[in-house]
């Protein structure tokens, strides 16, 4: 959420396209790249990734920790996941639009990436994001996707779809430190982990 992960890639000399969407961060990070001189190498996006597009959902407000808002969808039941808001005339932070993930393949192809690491911390919501994002995975090398995992493991349904998503690409569920994790015992999975695709040996 200040662009940690940003920055450090593209201090590596790598392309990073980062999706945030609260304004507050956007503007952070936009600082901080450009104080490093870095904006030829970092693509940054102001919205949510979530599984419809053009939607308007809040966020809500974490006084202790300022990188845990969540979408306000993310603890509703399953019937109430089409609620939306209308736009506010306040530029309210707490008020965010929404894209998926296959949105921004156009852009990756414009920059000529064939592959990426993604790194995907977005407070409950990984499954919504994933719900559109076949694409990315099919047109992309992905090797390692690191995640967490805190917030999304309450919800059993969205377990299992990030769970089938992964394996039917034949990826395996490792801790960060790269020990393989028990498929069949995912109430000692960590709070955060890395999805690794076939025989990669490290993450």
């Amino acid at each position: 959420n200040i662009g940690t992960y940003t920055m450090y890639a593209a201090a590596l000399g790598r392309l990073v396209l980062a999706i945030e969407c609260f304004a507050p961060n956007v503007d952070r990070i936009h600082r901080a790249v450009q104080l490093e001189n870095i904006s030829n190498r970092v693509v940054l996006i102001q919205n949510a990734l979530y599984s419809h597009s053009g939607q308007y959902l809040r966020l809500s407000y974490d006084e202790d920790n300022i990188g845990g808002q969540e979408l306000d969808i993310v603890k509703k039941p399953t019937n109430n996941q089409n609620t939306t808001y209308n736009q506010s005339k306040d530029n309210d932070p707490y008020l965010v639009k929404t894209i998926t993930l296959n949105e921004l393949v156009p852009i990756l192809h414009a920059r000529g990436v064939r592959g990426a690491i993604i790194k995907m911390d977005i407070e409950g919501s990984e499954s919504f994001a994933l719900e559109s994002g076949s694409q990315i995975f099919d047109l992309f090398d992905i090797p390692v996707v690191q995640m967490e995992w805190l917030k999304v493991r309450s919800f059993p349904d969205r377990v299992k779809f990030l769970i089938d998503f992964f394996t039917k690409r034949n990826y395996v569920p490792k801790t960060c430190q790269c020990q393989p994790l028990d498929i069949k015992n995912i109430q000692v999975w960590p709070n955060d982990l890395c999805w690794t695709k076939g025989n990669i040996s490290c993450c």
